[in-house]
């Protein structure tokens, strides 16, 4: 069953991120349409369910890209705050349970105290700010 589907499959457009956009719309829709007991909201999430499925299954790449391309474009602003949240995330949480982190009152450079020093005076490297921490 899998390989005739990735035969019916070949050559055709597949997934890309407007289609993950679709999807989003539709679920919003869909629970909007819960929420408010109103069946035209249900119907209006078909639209964009339906377009999904026709890009999906589309054969011409060209304009399917274009659309892609233009769809990115307009949420590039968008992806960015995600992503920036994104690494945000990851860096606190790759952080060693070794150490405490502070950041300099001064410029905001991030320094990094071993743990259970006690209270030690911390100087900046980069701006060569003293505050006093406790580790």
């Amino acid at each position: 069953m899998m390989e005739k589907f990735k035969r019916f499959m070949m050559g055709r457009y597949g997934v890309d991120q407007l289609s993950y956009g679709l999807n989003f719309l539709f679920f919003i829709l869909v629970l909007l349409g819960l929420i408010f007991g109103n069946s035209w909201l249900f119907l209006l999430a078909l639209i964009p369910l339906v377009y999904m499925y026709f890009r999906m299954f589309s054969k011409n790449f060209a304009a399917r890209y274009n659309e892609n391309r233009v769809y990115t474009n307009f949420m590039s602003p968008v992806y960015n705050v995600i992503d920036k949240i994104k690494t945000k995330f990851n860096q606190r949480r790759k952080r060693d349970k070794n150490y405490k982190y502070f950041k300099c009152k001064n410029c905001h450079q991030e320094l990094r105290i071993p743990k259970g020093k006690g209270k030690v005076t911390i100087t900046c490297p980069k701006c060569h700010t003293s505050f006093e921490g406790r580790s």
